[in-house]
């Protein structure tokens, strides 16, 4: 049996829809709980979980509001104590393909040692939403581009490297067995870490054994203006992810991975090559600064601006900016190749 995880805060409206996907997942059967967890006096979510009486839903309105990483503690620390191996976790502003359970239980039983499952993920704006980013490079790029009909198993070298550009995987996407979650998480609340946590969980437990990222997304991660991370200036989100670089880094050195080094390695062996510029492209841009602060940016290279490029920078422009168009167009061919050189 698995327990699902529900955090919410002030979101019914979004609520629904997670709700929705987790009572059409394929596995459903497997499911002995749903931990629906209010975390901000909103009882519009207590009327949402009433909507589906078929879901073994626990609903829990947490009254006085509790600090987030308290919450998720609080959380996998009560699913732990539940019947079933596994707790799977989804935001109350995301929502699961429908056979995103089944396949997490499958590889998780046909993998003994794993600790957890995770997934890749479509960014969406919403319901109604084209595809805006597919979320797996990190991942693919570490596993040494791992076919997509596999699902990646990652030894601690190179989860260490898929976590060294940014999170290698959503929250939403996670299945974990659940005394490992329970103890991860303690670790990174012990970082106050509130902001880029997702990225240390992924770390701690790959120190605990191999970590399953399927590369074909399983589930959908929404954008909007109410989402937690957007509370957060760019001051406060820099020195999160700062923070998080450097015990990245630290766990990279206990593995003895050169990031420089394992990164050119993999620029070359990279099997499609006008993929190879984006390998680092992929980094978030604070955490470029804190590599370069550590010296462990990998140098970047540019390709030639290809006839394909230069039409799509003329399409973006209606003739009346041709001119725009053509600056444009100047600005992203490379430098000369004596600039052209490593930041």
């Amino acid at each position: 049996m698995i327990t699902v995880v529900v955090s919410t805060t002030n979101r019914p409206h979004m609520l629904r829809t997670a709700l929705r996907s987790i009572d059409r997942q394929t596995a459903r059967e497997h499911i002995g709980a749903v931990i629906v967890s209010e975390n901000a006096q909103n009882r519009g979510s207590a009327d949402i979980c009433a909507e589906f009486p078929d879901l073994p839903i626990k609903y829990i309105l947490r009254d006085p509001p509790i600090k987030a990483l308290d919450h998720g503690l609080s959380l996998f620390t009560e699913a732990a104590d539940l019947p079933g191996k596994y707790v799977a976790i989804l935001h109350d502003d995301d929502w699961w393909g429908l056979n995103h359970l089944a396949t997490g239980l499958k590889e998780l039983e046909r993998n003994a040692d794993a600790v957890s499952y995770w997934s890749a993920a479509f960014l969406v704006e919403s319901e109604s939403s084209w595809y805006l980013q597919c979320w797996n490079e990190s991942v693919w790029i570490a596993t040494g581009f791992q076919p997509l009909t596999d699902v990646a198993k990652l030894d601690r070298k190179q989860a260490a490297l898929a976590c060294v550009g940014g999170g290698p995987a959503h929250y939403s996407t996670l299945i974990a067995r659940k005394e490992v979650l329970r103890d991860c998480f303690a670790k990174v609340r012990e970082t106050g870490n509130l902001f880029d946590n997702d990225r240390l969980l992924f770390m701690e437990m790959a120190r605990l054994g191999p970590v399953l990222v399927n590369l074909v997304p399983e589930v959908f991660v929404r954008l909007h203006p109410a989402q937690d991370q957007s509370s957060f200036s760019y001051q406060e989100s820099s020195e999160h992810i700062a923070a998080a670089t450097r015990l990245v880094l630290a766990f990279c050195k206990e593995e003895g991975v050169d990031v420089v080094r394992e990164f050119e390695r993999l620029y070359e062996e990279c099997p499609i090559e006008r993929y190879r510029p984006h390998i680092t492209r992929t980094f978030d841009t604070r955490v470029r600064l804190e590599l370069q602060r550590h010296n462990a940016m990998p140098p970047e290279r540019f390709p030639e601006v290809s006839r394909d490029a230069k039409w799509f920078i003329y399409q973006i422009c209606p003739p009346v900016g041709w001119t725009v168009a053509r600056l444009l167009y100047r600005l992203a061919k490379p430098l000369p190749p004596k600039l052209n050189r490593p930041v």
